[in-house]
């Protein structure tokens, strides 16, 4: 375990740090400085430049010293030890272990799967097929343009003889014409289908190749959550295969290589105490995920929620209640309902029990049908139909991106992105999708993303260095606005609070959806409804 240098100034967190929802503690903050630090003293900077998830632990030992450790995902440079951060929770890269081992047997038949797929037996066999069918199909056709004239010409003398001897000539010459054509099939359909059942043999060779493959990394991917063991504050272990397969699921690839599984583990198992941690980025940006050098972000729920659960019974554990206010409503009639939901409340129910907007409606209002949403962190502007005809016409708008919405968000300090000032105007455009390994990310995805774009201006740029902006998206992707200020080929500055995305630290997220116009679902008349632009900010 590490020390903090002997001015530290120690305010211990009296609950444990939330990995999904958090800000992080000013021990957590210095404990990465100190670790940034490290990894320059140590000349290690080329070994993480290209960019990793670093983690530290403010820990405390059996005596009541407090100090933090280090720790880092996945491998750097292919190794799973560095001194001075916490070693993996079972070490793969051992190249004498059993990982290794079938590592090398899975990539044996990789090799012998690319060596089949590029062989030069399977590619001129399959040009032969072209190249066969291609001769096929020109002589039969140049055989039966040929048996075409003769028929005519034969059709010619028929009309003009009536010797019997003639005829039959005639139709010994057609007879012969007919076998002819059969025999050149024949001919043809043997060696193309010799060429096919040669083709079809390799091929046949290449399926058995990848399903042996297929079974062997599902073996090896078993063997290994079963090898991850995991304890927690309660001294209970349990595999990672076990953790997952309680809840009915498989654990994704990689799980258990992450910083914060890393990190608790070795402090359960030297007997240290948790008290705070914290995950952030170092090294350079990646072109798809929003990740910024020295800022924060929670725990992927899809590796680690079922993971850290476990690991983190026994502990108590901060709680959030992030709801700012109350949901007013600010529009009625017999169609819509138009609230103002603060942030931390979600817009419809989910799996964690908070009180959604549409459970607070319902009780005071029949026949409510939810129409659209907002991030449970961002405040604004809900709309809910009270009827389904209503409920149709409103879809449609959504659909058709027809409803105008705007939102205002102030933006973090952030010195990567870009030069704003006031009065500034312009649009991101940047395809998104979900990141299925960090989820709820989502990711700038250029190859398979959906079509995102957002319209802004930049409203002031205020002393403490952040920035007030107004959003107009043009689509509804889930975390548009959020993706699109912290993307370093978007803002490259993260809404303040944002902590998905790097943002400062905030009471919330100071994202706000104010105003929104649409057709009403009853008249046809545009109406625009507005909450204030500092409401609730």
């Amino acid at each position: 375990m590490h020390h903090f240098p002997e001015d530290t100034v120690f305010s211990i967190p009296e609950r444990f740090t939330d990995p999904f929802r958090y800000s992080p503690h000013p021990l957590v903050q210095k404990a990465a400085e100190l670790t940034i630090d490290m990894i320059a003293r140590s000349g290690l900077n080329e070994d993480f430049t290209e960019g990793k998830m670093l983690g530290v632990l403010i820990a405390s030992d059996r005596e009541g010293h407090i100090g933090y450790l280090s720790g880092f995902s996945g491998n750097v440079g292919g190794r799973s030890f560095i001194k001075g951060f916490v070693p993996p929770i079972y070490d793969l890269l051992d190249p004498e272990g059993h990982f290794k081992i079938k590592e090398a047997e899975i990539t044996a038949v990789n090799l012998q799967i690319k060596q089949l797929e590029d062989s030069s037996c399977l590619r001129d066999a399959r040009l032969e097929l072209e190249q066969s069918i291609q001769s096929r199909d020109e002589e039969i056709g140049l055989l039966k343009a040929r048996m075409a004239i003769s028929k005519r010409e034969r059709d010619e003398i028929r009309s003009e003889l009536s010797d019997p001897s003639r005829l039959s000539e005639l139709i010994r010459e057609s007879q012969f014409e007919k076998a002819e054509l059969k025999r050149l099939k024949q001919g043809w359909e043997e060696r193309i289908s010799q060429l096919r059942q040669d083709i079809r043999a390799i091929e046949e060779d290449i399926v058995f190749l990848k399903a042996e493959r297929a079974a062997m990394s599902d073996e090896l991917q078993k063997w290994i959550f079963s090898r991850y063991i995991a304890h927690n504050f309660l001294e209970e272990e349990k595999s990672i295969g076990e953790i997952f397969s309680d809840k009915g699921i498989v654990p994704p690839g990689g799980t258990g290589e992450c910083a914060a599984p890393k990190l608790l583990e070795y402090a359960f198992r030297n007997g240290l105490k948790p008290l705070a941690m914290g995950e952030f980025w170092y090294g350079q940006s990646p072109e798809t995920a929003v990740r910024t050098h020295g800022h924060f972000y929670p725990s992927c729920t899809s590796k680690c929620g079922p993971l850290l659960g476990f690991m983190l019974k026994g502990i108590a554990r901060e709680t959030h209640d992030d709801i700012q206010g109350k949901i007013e409503v600010i529009y009625e009639d017999d169609s819509i309902i138009a609230a103002a939901k603060p942030s931390g409340m979600p817009s419809v129910p989910g799996l964690d029990g908070r009180t959604s907007a549409y459970e607070v409606l319902k009780d005071i209002y029949d026949g409510l049908h939810v129409v659209h949403r907002l991030d449970m962190d961002t405040s604004g502007i809900l709309l809910f139909a009270r009827n389904m005809e209503a409920a149709v016409s409103l879809q449609r708008q959504f659909e058709e991106h027809s409803v105008r919405k705007t939102y205002h968000a102030r933006l973090s300090a952030a010195s990567e992105g870009i030069h704003l000032e006031a009065g500034d105007k312009g649009s991101v455009e940047i395809p998104l999708s979900p990141d299925y390994d960090e989820r709820p990310r989502q990711k700038a995805d250029e190859a398979q993303g959906k079509e995102a774009r957002t319209d802004y201006e930049v409203l002031s740029v205020n002393i403490d260095g952040t920035i007030d902006m107004i959003y107009h998206p043009q689509t509804g992707r889930t975390h548009q606005l959020r993706v699109h200020s912290a993307h370093i080929l978007g803002l490259g500055h993260p809404i303040l609070g944002d902590m998905l995305y790097g943002g400062s630290p905030a009471s919330r997220l100071h994202l706000h959806a104010y105003s929104i116009t649409f057709l009403h679902p009853a008249s046809g008349a545009p109406i625009t409804l507005d909450t204030g632009i500092n409401h609730y900010l």
